[in-house]
């Protein structure tokens, strides 16, 4: 048996709204047993600028059966809130805000894209809560053309322009170079244009998307020692080069990185059999199949 619920804390005002999700033995509980050794740390996923509490359906089978599921809203936040601040500085806020209500004395993070870059600034201020971290798609570092094609796009959603903020998403976050061969090339590209047009008239996915584009800059080199990790990624993500991200996961010390040849920064939807099989390996230590790469 399943069981939900979703709670909402505070940062700064700002609200975080997250889902556990448990899995439960009610005959077992009517018995009076108890679960032999102490409960697993649940595992809080955190995604990209436009995923939410809902959007994890394909992690659910992989790590209910050994711990909770925590996946999380993250708000689209005023620039205005900011101003003088990090709107990811906010971001972990709200997340350590989160683990504190969960009740938990350490947690498992998982991170992809944006989610990354909050798990990662997180764990570095929090080593101690943190048993392990898998980090994908890690972000890089905004270019002046990308950061030109967001806000283009951003600039389509608020005029009401659904069609062209949905192509202008899936083709800046897809690799369309065709000498690259991509696992569900095209597949990737029409979901991705579906999502981004019903995601188009909900303000605070927007709103989010530019908070993405104008919270400073940190580069994510800080380092980290301590907590196991896992960076991972596709190997034609275009949006953070597969040297930089060695370079990357380098000043981790202990870390270790693997690659999908044949995917992109869509890699969660391109080969979602290649993220379970992480998730459950790495963060459950559950035996999985090799990852390829």
């Amino acid at each position: 048996m399943i069981e939900e619920y979703v709670r909402t804390v505070t940062a700064h005002g700002v609200p975080y709204n997250y889902r556990v999700l448990r899995q439960t033995d009610p005959a077992a509980e009517a018995r009076g047993e108890a679960a032999g050794g102490p409960p697993a740390e649940p595992v809080i996923a955190l995604g990209g600028v436009l995923e939410g509490m809902h959007d994890w359906a394909y992690l659910e089978g992989a790590v209910l059966p050994g711990a909770s599921l925590v996946t999380v809203d993250l708000p689209g936040l005023d620039p205005a809130a900011f101003q003088d601040g990090d709107g990811l500085d906010l971001l972990c806020e709200g997340l350590a805000g989160i683990v504190e209500d969960l009740g938990a004395p350490r947690v498992k993070l998982y991170g992809y894209s944006l989610g990354a870059a909050v798990a990662l600034q997180y764990t570095q201020g929090h080593p101690e809560r943190v048993a392990r971290l898998l980090l994908g798609g890690v972000p890089g570092d905004v270019t002046d053309e990308i950061e030109t094609h967001l806000r283009t796009a951003v600039g389509c959603a608020r005029a009401g322009d659904a069609d062209g903020f949905a192509a202008l998403m899936a083709d800046g976050l897809l690799c369309l170079d065709e000498s690259h061969h991509v696992h569900r090339r095209e597949l990737t590209r029409g979901y991705l244009r579906r999502f981004m047009r019903n995601a188009a008239h909900v303000p605070r996915k927007v709103d989010l998307l530019a908070t993405a584009l104008v919270t400073r800059r940190r580069p994510l080199h800080d380092g980290l020692s301590g907590v196991p990790t896992l960076v991972f990624s596709g190997g034609h993500d275009h949006l953070n080069p597969h040297e930089k991200l060695l370079e990357f996961a380098a000043t981790i010390e202990g870390s270790r990185f693997v690659s999908f040849p044949d995917c992109d920064h869509m890699l969660p939807l391109q080969r979602p059999e290649a993220v379970t099989s992480l998730v459950a390996s790495f963060l459950l230590d559950e035996p999985a199949a090799q990852a390829s790469g």
